[in-house]
């Protein structure tokens, strides 16, 4: 079983699990626990960002991926704008981390899917047939570099985890990172490998308590789906819901079940979603998730999707309210691992996630007019409004069935 205690382990305290003295909050009164860190203990976080110099390669128009490129392009910009003099960069291969093994990915998913997956690049002929047999719906299209693209992905997810866990970093950040929806057995979306999942795992095997936050346009399907039954993984998931929009999973009803029931906290919106409302509806419920549940670590999935002007969100939020939405979560004060999940606006995503690294050193803002104009994105961000479908009553209503 996936959530057992592995064999001559000792259990671990149910208290939170500070790495670190300085992001210690143990003499710290609740109510100033949750506030935003101070400039001081921003600037003595530890800060690891991982990456992989030549993740663009994998980018498929064929298949529609267009996030490899949006993470190289990510790592330009965090370089650009000065970042990388506030962190620990960590790029792959030589003493810094390495593509997950096959082995290694077998941890949470099939064998058998996982040797469909070796074969496409070199025997992709071979295996198109089978194809049918390893995705979970027809928004699936395999590239042809989609098993070394996952191997990456995930393995700087597993290894940003083991940061956390052997205390070498108090936040780790991979962009790459976040691709939720893959299940054991199958790809679902841009999904092959569910690195949050595995990342997770990796976190349990040191730690007691996991707390998944994810905010973006899609559910996180595949984690719901794997710690739907376990009280060592709480799920708390902001998204849109309805209308028929991928992935159609996130029901407000839907809670967990046997040890897991009450872990598992929806919080489904319309289109249209706003600033406003996600400063009323997420902060209350992240933070109150939290002082209960008192997770030992916490993995934020960060997606873009929900930003205006993204080409399938259809949300109204600013990068001003995304930044809120990411403060409220590092206000913790736990171990964080900070993954990019979707985003379809190559310009946007970019932005939002230069400006998440930002916020997590502890670097000054990023405003828009400071970006590097020689960075091959257009100067100025798409604000597109649209009607907005969520009322002040279904909000509240949402919030305090999560409460």
């Amino acid at each position: 079983h996936i959530f057992s205690h592995p064999a001559g382990r000792k259990t671990l305290s149910t208290k939170p699990l500070v790495l670190t003295a300085r992001m210690s909050s143990a003499a710290t009164p609740p109510q100033a626990q949750q506030a935003a860190p101070d400039a001081t203990l921003a600037a003595e976080r530890r800060v690891t960002y991982l990456l992989d110099d030549h993740i663009g390669v994998h980018a498929s128009p064929e298949a529609s991926l267009r996030k490899p490129h949006t993470v190289r392009l990510t790592d330009n910009l965090v370089v650009d704008c000065g970042l990388d003099k506030h962190m620990t960069m960590v790029r792959s291969g030589g003493d810094g981390w390495s593509p997950a093994p096959a082995a290694t990915v077998r941890r949470y998913h099939t064998d058998a899917y996982v040797a469909f997956l070796e074969k496409i690049e070199l025997h992709g002929k071979e295996v198109a047939n089978e194809a049918a047999n390893y995705v979970l719906n027809n928004s699936v299209c395999f590239s042809e570099t989609a098993w070394p693209y996952a191997q990456i992905y995930a393995g700087a997810s597993m290894h940003a985890a083991e940061l956390l866990a052997t205390g070498k970093a108090d936040i780790a950040i991979n962009w790459s990172g976040g691709q939720a929806h893959a299940r054991r057995d199958c790809a679902s979306g841009f999904s092959y490998v569910n690195d949050v999942v595995l990342a997770v795992l990796t976190l349990l095997q040191s730690v007691e308590r996991v707390l998944f936050i994810n905010v973006d346009s899609v559910h996180a399907s595949g984690v719901e789906e794997a710690f739907y039954t376990t009280d060592r993984v709480m799920c708390v998931s902001l998204h849109r819901h309805g209308d028929g929009y991928f992935p159609g999973s996130g029901g407000a009803k839907d809670a967990g079940e046997r040890a897991g029931k009450g872990h598992n906290i929806n919080l489904p919106v319309e289109r249209g979603f706003s600033d406003a409302d996600l400063e009323a509806l997420l902060p209350p419920v992240v933070e109150a998730a939290a002082a209960r549940y008192q997770p030992a670590a916490v993995v934020l999935l960060a997606g873009t999707g929900l930003l205006s002007g993204d080409r399938l969100g259809c949300m109204n939020v600013t990068l001003g309210g995304y930044s809120k939405a990411v403060e409220c979560v590092l206000a913790l004060r736990r171990p964080t691992l900070l993954l990019g999940g979707g985003g379809y606006t190559t310009s946007i995503a970019t932005r939002a996630w230069a400006a998440a690294t930002s916020l997590a050193c502890g670097a000054a803002p990023l405003p828009l007019a400071e970006l590097r104009p020689d960075h091959p994105c257009p100067q100025q961000l798409s604000e597109t409004v649209m009607g907005n479908e969520n009322g002040a009553a279904a909000l509240a209503a949402t919030r305090e069935a999560a409460l």
